[in-house]
């Protein structure tokens, strides 16, 4: 049998004493989303594949993706 993937995101998130609406609001996501990784539903298996990576390449998530600032024609 394979393995399975265990979210620890609400243990997590309990020890900072943060809700779920306080992590969604931070990441700009409904609420839904963070109780479905909490689960280990929609999304964990990016989460898994990400980690794989960092260890891959020995870096944190922060280090694979950079931050740019982009103009926003819908204001136009």
């Amino acid at each position: 049998m394979g393995k399975i993937n265990v979210s620890t995101i609400a243990k997590l998130r309990e020890q900072k004493n943060l809700t779920q609406r306080q992590i969604a609001e931070a990441l700009g996501v409904d609420v839904s989303t963070v109780r479905n990784w909490e689960k280990s539903r929609d999304g964990v298996k990016m989460f898994v594949r990400v980690a794989g990576l960092c260890k891959l390449l020995e870096c944190g998530p922060d280090d694979l993706f950079e931050a740019v600032d982009v103009e926003d024609d819908s204001e136009a």
